[in-house]
């Protein structure tokens, strides 16, 4: 599927989705040096990676990052491996799920990496409970906001890497325009929901396509105009033949003047699919 099917975004879309996505991002080359990695990344790692060595480090040291990377010098890609990322001195951790995936070839050989936190809870939260804002997920959203832009967050002469972890990105990503329109969609998203062979019928639809319950997603359209970010939230997306598919959603907004610009969503197929899917609707309707 090319770019031109896709509308891809633009750079400067791909600089606001990638800098501040509400999950960890970088980019290294195939011996783990960091390229580019964006402020959640930076929370996770307790610091900037030009602090670090210049590596992310995995449980503790260049060993456990090395470890991965073998993995996926074998197996191309890698997804829902546990790590604990921890500082140079070892005071900071935090537990993550990594999905990466190689591109390139050479020297030009790139990883691309997506992290998300383990979360214990997740927001928005249910209408019979009020938002705990000592929450792991209150927490983890508000850490990413007041990070601020790392020295090697992705910029404009970026473009070439952007677009390539935009197009291969081992985890599904899509942006949400102000009237619900799916504006564009990754490869990874498209084929989470079953449209690789017609993507037309998703890119540029309405993002109700994919919602089983209507009523869940007419909550987060309002709650995106307001930048409420949605955090390790439970849901089922339905797929083009109408099978329900179990994901973990990631979400954010970039809202200007009370009303949303584009979404930033990275949706993660549920590692615990078995698990009751969270709801926030008052108003009764059918999940």
């Amino acid at each position: 599927m090319s770019n031109d099917q896709r509308n891809a975004p633009s750079v400067d879309q791909l600089i606001d989705v990638i800098a501040n996505s509400s999950v960890g991002i970088a980019v290294t080359d195939r011996s783990g040096a960091v390229v580019l990695h964006n402020r959640a990344q930076s929370v996770l790692m307790g610091g900037e990676a030009d602090q670090l060595g210049g590596r992310i480090l995995v449980d503790g040291s260049a060993d456990g990052l090395q470890t991965l990377i073998q993995r996926l010098e074998k197996d191309q890609r890698v997804e829902n491996v546990q790590v604990t990322y921890r500082d140079a001195d070892g005071k900071h951790q935090q537990t993550a799920r990594v999905n990466a995936v190689l591109a390139g070839s050479g020297a030009d050989t790139r990883i691309h990496w997506v992290s998300r936190p383990e979360l214990g809870e997740r927001l928005p939260v249910s209408n019979n409970s009020t938002e705990d804002i000592t929450s792991d997920a209150a927490s983890w959203i508000r850490a990413v906001n007041e990070r601020p832009l790392p020295t090697l967050a992705p910029a404009k002469d970026q473009e070439d890497v952007l677009r390539e972890f935009y197009e291969v990105a081992p985890v599904a990503i899509h942006l949400i325009g102000v009237n619900g329109q799916v504006m564009h969609a990754n490869p990874a998203d498209v084929s989470l929901v079953g449209y690789t062979s017609s993507p037309n019928e998703y890119v540029g639809q309405h993002i109700r396509t994919i919602y089983e319950d209507e009523g869940l997603l007419d909550d987060f359209l309002g709650r995106w105009d307001e930048d409420s970010p949605i955090i390790n939230f439970r849901a089922n997306f339905l797929t083009r033949e109408g099978a329900p598919k179990p994901v973990l959603i990631f979400s954010t907004a970039q809202a200007e003047g009370g009303s949303v610009t584009n979404t930033r969503c990275f949706v993660f197929s549920d590692p615990e699919p078995q698990r009751e899917r969270d709801t926030i609707s008052a108003f009764g309707w059918p999940a």
